[in-house]
């Protein structure tokens, strides 16, 4: 067996069949007014933050607009303006949804009804990093399992895409590839490949696919590591790209689904209500302009290899460097070239999941931080469509939005403070003969603050009192949907500092050059100790206090005002830590709260997912290179996944030592990187390494008698 055993030939299967001139013109991805659309969505949300800036600058201004009072008006309305596209985005899918209507043509939504089979060559693949083989390998089993029922699995490869670094896992993804293969009677469906090097990360991994196999394959579906997705919806995605010839991605919108946290259960809820609502109005404005998330999602393999090259940027990380979030950029270069990319809201059967705790939600944020502030760099850049431009702004304003609406709040307090210790002059002139009265505003404060409350909750209030009416209500916890978003509603409210102080940091940390690394994300129900989250938010607890000091001694009833979101800060480890517990959050679901239609009435493809994951780590790996050691079929499968090549002169006698090493004294004793040097090349077995010495084990070799 050799690495071409595992791997497809070559220039076998017919590129380009999907353009094929029979298209069934039902799936066509084409609406009316395009133009109409967005002027309607940009001048509504134009329109509303210049009210808003009209109002905020009436308020301020009444008696006298300071400096301070300026900048105020100026954060204000940016935030202003980042609402109010999301809130017409909301009210626009909210309509949709309401009068089931398909985001893209405007006409009554139907199923997809494919005509015929499948005519493309599609490949699904899993770019992992350090991630648990057992999870990543039961959802590609579930989907394998899923697709193989809809009678096109003859369509589909699978490719999982190793850029692991860790020589346990490497090994244990080796043995899960193999066992999968022989379970599910895979052979020449399903392939491994390990990079030897993992430059540019994921997009690499990508790459390298591309440039290697990626020509024998129409279309390729991506993956994340924790994905899954049901046969219907893979075959439903490859049928829209063959009768869309123009199209280079199409999109579809993943539910979170698989946590148990009280953390996870709650935004998972919010997610599956609210989700559709914001993904409707997005495909509605977006068109054939849409956005790509990096997974979950069918590209059309010849407009990637033409176009998606990334460029390098200049300068050092983290501004510099390779593009990290690469999924953006990738449309955009889709878009530049011509092709277009889709966001299909009813594309259901496609699921992934969610970080357990808010911590590790905080990890994930982070490093998605440092990738899109790399995208202000690219909103200048030459050649690239207008809404390519937004959607980097975009990404931008996720993160910035939080250090604004943090100046935003420490200007206002500043201009409160400064108010305070004005004495106000009824005579402000020389010659005034008549006295200047201070205007009370408070009536158009409440109408701002009514105003600015609306736009920010209205859209998913709605959407809760659309799930709570409609007929499937029971699927979402019957009449406690109303419980569950009272108490979404208000989690979010606390956890909105919480996030914004976060934000803020990751912000300055990026712009001040530090970078972070990009680990595999925690997928497991893990909870986080008190101790932890104090120790995370003890700093973000002191500004509260102090923030809320100062509050009290400038004006009693801002203090009241800023109350809600100084709450937040002082209760931030309470809330890590009671919502990351697995209990709480099971009890929550006993009390119906918080519950989604997957959990009520489990998927096929979900309830396979928890089966295989229940049945695995029966033969979990646990030291890799030991493997291969004292089992002889493990290590003739390692040897036939390498290349075949020879180590040159120095390596070979770095293998000599670092093998001299272990025969001496065991396992244990060497590095990472020693035991990924030696899993590089055909590893000796045991009796050869150790050559008359003593059995060698996991402890060390034992001492001669």
């Amino acid at each position: 067996m050799t690495e071409a055993a595992n791997t497809p030939a070559k220039g076998t299967i017919p590129a380009g069949r999907s353009e094929d001139a029979s298209c069934d013109p039902t799936v066509k991805l084409r609406g009316p007014g395009v133009g109409s659309r967005r002027i309607f969505l940009f001048g509504a949300s134009i329109a509303a933050t210049a009210y808003a800036a009209w109002l905020m600058t009436d308020v301020l201004g009444a008696d006298q607009l300071t400096i301070m009072e300026m900048v105020v008006v100026a954060f204000f309305t940016i935030n202003f303006a980042w609402i109010s596209l999301s809130f017409f985005t909301g009210i626009v899918g909210l309509v949709l949804r309401g009068l089931k209507l398909d985001a893209i043509t405007l006409k009554r939504l139907k199923p997809i009804a494919r005509k015929g089979r499948l005519r493309s060559k599609n490949v699904v693949v899993i770019p992992v990093y350090n991630e648990d083989p057992n999870r990543v390998f039961a959802g590609l089993r579930a989907s394998y399992e899923s697709l193989a029922a809809t009678g096109e699995l003859d369509a589909f490869h699978f490719f999982l895409l190793s850029d692991t670094r860790d020589p346990d896992i490497w090994i244990a993804e080796e043995m899960a590839w193999a066992k999968a293969c022989s379970d599910l009677n895979a052979r020449g469906k399903i392939f491994f490949r390990r990079r030897a090097e993992n430059t540019e990360r994921k997009s690499g991994n990508l790459k390298e696919f591309c440039e290697t196999y990626a020509a024998n394959y129409d279309h390729m579906i991506v993956f994340d590591a924790d994905s899954v997705m049901s046969g219907e919806a893979m075959v439903n995605m490859a049928y829209l790209m063959e009768n869309n010839p123009d199209a280079g991605i199409i999109q579809s919108p993943p539910q979170p689904t698989g946590r148990q946290t009280l953390f996870a259960r709650i935004l998972q809820f919010i997610s599956r209500v609210h989700g559709p609502t914001m993904s409707a109005g997005l495909s509605f404005w977006c068109m054939g302009s849409s956005n790509y998330w990096g997974h979950n999602a069918i590209i059309r393999t010849k407009a990637f290899i033409e176009c998606c090259g990334l460029p390098v940027l200049s300068g050092k990380p983290p501004m510099g460097g390779h593009i990290l979030s690469h999924d953006f950029v990738e449309a955009a270069f889709m878009r530049k070239a011509g092709w277009r990319c889709w966001l299909i809201p009813q594309l259901e059967g496609s699921w992934e999941e969610l970080p357990p705790n808010l911590i590790d939600f905080a990890i994930r944020d982070r490093r998605w931080c440092q990738g899109n502030m790399q995208h202000a760099r690219l909103m200048v850049a030459p050649g690239f469509k207008p809404l390519s431009r937004l959607h980097f702004f975009m990404g931008v304003m996720s993160f910035v939005s939080s250090p604004l609406w943090l100046l935003l709040l420490l200007s206002s307090t500043i201009a409160t403070l400064q108010n305070t210790q004005l004495t106000y002059s009824f005579f402000p002139g020389q010659f005034t003969m008549f006295p200047q009265w201070p205007v009370d505003r408070s009536f158009e404060m409440l109408v701002l603050l009514i105003f600015t409350i609306g736009m920010l909750v209205l859209p998913k209030i709605i959407s809760i009192l659309m799930v709570c009416l409609g007929r499937d209500r029971k699927q979402y916890g019957g009449v406690m949907v109303l419980a569950s978003g009272l108490l979404e509603t208000l989690y979010s409210a606390l956890q909105a500092p919480i996030m914004m102080m976060l934000h803020s940091q990751f912000v300055f940390s990026v712009l001040t050059g530090n970078q972070v690394g990009w680990d595999a994300q925690e997928r497991d129900d893990a909870g986080v100790p008190f101790k932890a989250a104090l120790k995370t938010h003890r700093t973000i607890i002191v500004i509260g206090v102090v923030w809320g000091a100062i509050a009290v001694f400038v004006d009693t009833a801002f203090f009241w005002w800023l109350s809600p979101i100084l709450a937040g800060l002082v209760l931030s480890p309470w809330l890590t830590h009671y919502s990351s517990s697995l209990a709480i959050g099971k009890a929550a679901r006993r009390m119906k709260l918080f519950v989604t239609p997957e959990e009520y009435d489990s998927p096929e493809e979900l309830r396979a997912l928890a089966r295989i994951n229940a049945e695995s780590g029966e033969d979990d790996v646990k030291d890799g290179l030991l493997r291969l050691i004292e089992d002889p079929y493990a290590n003739a499968l390692h040897s036939a996944l390498l290349p075949v090549r020879k180590p040159d002169a120095r390596t070979a006698i770095e293998i000599g030592i670092i093998y001299e090493k272990l025969a001496r004294l065991g396992v244990e004793s060497l590095t990472r990187d020693e035991k990924l040097l030696i899993l590089s090349w055909p590893v000796k077995p045991l009796d050869q390494i150790m050559a008359g010495r003593d059995h060698i084990t996991a402890e060390g070799p034992k001492p001669a008698s």
